[in-house]
C-alpha cells in the first residue's frame, strides 16, 4: 500500500508541477506599451480581417483595416461581365441564418450588428451527387437527408442513423471546446486532460480518416461515395482527410442551414466594412502592407507600398502564414522552431474555375438544381491526382447554377450563370505567357466537357455568351496566397489543427483559412472572431 501511495504522490507532484510551469509560461505574455495611432491594425480585408475588425470595433477599440485590392472581400466577392454577375467563390454558407440552431456564425453576426445589414436566404437542397452510375439529390435538413438515404439504400438504415449520431455528437463535443483557445495554464491543461471522458466522440475520431468513417457506417460503395462527395470542398481525398471535418461540416449544414447572401457575398463583405466605419473604425482599400515593424520583440505598426507608416498596439494578419512570416515579419524575428514547423507543413490545393454566362434559361430546360458535383469515379485518390496534374477531363467538377438561387442579380430573364470548379496545382501551369494562355483555354474546354455530362447544352459554344477562366496563377495574383491556395493547409490527420490564431510575437495574431477554425466563409469569420477575442482577453474586455 505504501508503495502505491508513494507512486500516487509522485504522479500528483508531477501533475501539479507541469500545471504550474504551464501557468507561469502563459503568464509571461508581453503587453503592448507603445503609444499608437490605432489599437489594432488588420492586414487584409477578406472575411477573417473584416470579422476581426468588426468584433474589435464593437468593443470600442480603434481599428484600421488595410486591403491591397480595390474593394474588400477577398474571395468573398463578386465581379460583373456584360449581363452577368458572378460569385467569386461562395457556393453555400453553413451556420449563417436566422431561425435555425444558430450555434456559431449567425450569433457572431448578431453581436456585431452585421445581421441587420444583410439578407440571408436558405437554399432548399444541399447538393446533387452525380457519378457515372449514380445520381442522387441530397436535401438540406437532417430529417430529409436521412429519409432520402434510407429510401435509396434501405439496407443501410442502421449505418445512416449511426452517421447522424456521430455527426451530432462530434459537433456537440466541439461546441463544448469552443473556448479552449482562450484558456491558459492549469485550466487549459485540465480541459485537455478531460477530453477522453467528456468529449468522447471527438476523442474517438480525432485520429481517424473520412474513409474510416465511411467504412464504419456503411457497406455499400455508392452510399459512401454520395455521403462523402463533399470531400471536393475539404481539400484532401477521403483516405487522408480528417473525419472530424466531414462530421462537423455535415452537421453544421444540416442543423444550422444552407445559406447564401442576397446580392452575392460582396454584400456581406460590404456590410462588415460599413459596420466597422459606423463603429469608428477605418477601412482603406488599394493600400498594400509591405512590412510589420518589430521593436524589442513586439510589433509597433506597419509600412505600406504607398510609403505610409501606421502605428498600432496589436496586429491581425488576414493573410497566409507565409506572407506573415517571410514577407511581413521576417523569419529572423521569430523562433526557429515556429519557422521550421511552418516550412514542414503541407499546403492544400488551389482551384481551376470556369465562369459562364449563358444565353439560355437552364431552369426552363429542366436543370433546376443549384449545386451539383460530378465525379468520373468514386476513388477520391484517383480524382485528386487527376485534378492536381491537370487531367480535368477525368477528374471531378462542381457545377453551380447561380441563376437558380432565386436572386435576380446573377442573370437577366432567359439567361443563366454557371460556374465550374476543380482542384488544381500551381506548378502545372506554364511560366511562359503564351503557353499559359493556350493551356488555360484547353483546360477550360476540358472542364466544360466534363460538366456537359450533366448539362449537355454546355458543349455548344453558341450557348456561352461570357466565359471567364481562373487558375492558381490568377488566385495567387488576386489573393497573394502561396500558390494561389485558398484552403490553407492540407487537412490530413497530422495537420487538421492547422496553426493557432496567436503567434510567438505576443501582439501579432492571424485570422485566415490557414488558422485553427478550419476554412470556408463561415469558418474564416469565426477565425476573425477568435483573433479579436484573444486581443480582448489580453485587454481584459469581455
Amino acid at each position: 500500500m505504501r508503495k502505491n501511495h508513494s507512486v500516487a504522490q509522485t504522479i500528483l507532484i508531477l501533475f501539479l508541477a507541469a500545471a504550474f510551469l504551464m501557468a507561469v509560461g502563459c503568464a509571461n505574455k508581453k503587453q503592448p506599451t507603445n503609444e499608437a495611432d490605432y489599437d489594432v491594425i488588420i492586414i487584409g480585408g477578406g472575411m477573417g480581417g473584416l470579422s476581426a475588425a468588426t468584433h474589435l470595433a464593437t468593443k470600442g477599440l480603434k481599428v484600421l483595416l488595410l486591403e491591397q485590392h480595390h474593394k474588400v472581400g477577398g474571395c468573398t466577392s463578386n465581379f460583373t461581365r456584360g449581363d452577368f454577375t458572378f460569385e467569386t467563390a461562395l457556393h453555400e454558407m453553413a451556420g449563417g441564418g436566422p431561425g435555425k440552431a444558430d450555434r456559431a456564425l449567425f450569433k457572431l453576426l448578431e453581436v456585431t450588428g452585421v445581421d441587420k445589414k444583410v439578407e440571408l436566404y436558405e437554399l432548399p437542397e444541399f447538393y446533387r451527387s452525380i457519378f457515372p452510375d449514380v445520381d442522387v439529390t441530397m436535401p438540406g435538413t437532417w430529417e430529409a437527408w436521412d429519409a432520402k438515404l434510407k429510401e435509396t439504400w434501405p439496407e443501410e438504415s442502421a449505418g445512416i442513423d449511426k452517421f447522424h449520431v456521430l455527426c451530432s455528437g462530434l459537433m456537440g463535443d466541439m461546441l463544448t471546446l469552443k473556448d479552449l483557445f482562450r484558456e491558459t495554464g492549469f485550466k487549459a491543461f485540465l480541459t485537455k486532460a478531460q477530453v477522453p471522458f467528456k468529449q468522447k466522440t471527438f476523442y474517438e475520431w480525432k485520429d481517424k480518416t473520412a474513409q474510416e468513417l465511411m467504412d464504419e457506417c456503411f457497406t455499400n460503395e455508392d452510399i459512401k461515395a454520395v455521403v462523402s462527395q463533399l470531400w471536393v470542398y475539404y481539400g484532401a481525398p477521403t483516405p487522408e482527410s480528417t473525419s472530424l471535418l466531414m462530421l462537423a461540416a455535415t452537421d453544421g449544414y444540416l442543423t444550422d442551414g444552407i445559406w447564401h447572401i442576397k446580392g452575392t457575398s460582396q454584400a456581406l463583405s460590404n456590410a462588415y466594412a460599413e459596420r466597422i466605419e459606423e463603429l469608428g473604425g477605418k477601412v482603406i482599400v488599394g493600400e498594400l502592407v509591405t512590412k510589420i515593424n518589430i521593436e524589442d520583440g513586439m510589433a509597433t505598426g506597419v509600412e505600406t507600398a504607398l510609403g505610409n507608416t501606421y502605428s498600432a498596439r496589436y496586429i491581425v494578419c488576414n493573410t497566409d502564414p507565409y506572407q506573415m512570416v517571410f514577407k511581413l515579419i521576417g523569419e529572423e524575428n521569430l523562433p526557429a522552431d515556429y519557422v521550421t514547423k511552418l516550412k514542414e507543413m503541407r499546403p492544400a490545393n488551389s482551384l481551376f474555375g470556369v465562369y459562364m454566362g449563358l444565353n439560355i434559361d437552364l431552369k426552363a430546360k429542366g436543370y433546376d438544381f443549384a449545386e451539383a458535383i460530378y465525379s468520373t469515379t468514386d476513388d477520391t485518390t484517383v480524382l485528386y491526382d487527376k485534378m492536381m496534374t491537370g487531367d480535368f477531363a477525368n477528374g471531378a467538377t462542381t457545377i453551380t447554377v447561380y441563376s437558380n438561387y432565386g436572386d435576380p442579380i446573377y442573370a437577366p430573364p432567359g439567361k443563366s450563370v454557371v460556374v465550374l470548379h476543380s482542384y488544381s496545382d500551381y506548378d502545372v501551369w506554364p511560366k511562359d505567357q503564351a503557353e499559359y494562355l493556350k493551356m488555360k483555354e484547353e483546360k477550360a474546354n476540358e472542364l466544360i466537357g466534363l460538366a456537359a455530362n450533366v448539362i449537355p447544352e454546355l458543349a455548344n459554344p453558341n450557348n456561352i455568351e461570357v466565359k471567364e477562366v481562373i487558375t492558381p496563377v490568377t488566385l495567387n495574383e488576386y489573393t497573394m496566397n502561396e500558390g494561389g491556395i485558398i484552403y490553407g493547409f492540407y487537412m490530413n490527420l497530422d495537420q487538421w489543427q492547422k496553426i493557432p490564431n496567436d503567434t510567438p510575437i505576443d501582439n501579432i495574431f492571424i485570422a485566415s483559412n490557414w488558422s485553427q477554425a478550419w476554412f470556408g466563409v463561415s469558418a474564416t469569420q469565426i477565425n476573425g472572431w477568435r483573433a479579436a477575442r484573444l486581443i480582448l482577453d489580453r485587454e481584459g474586455i469581455e
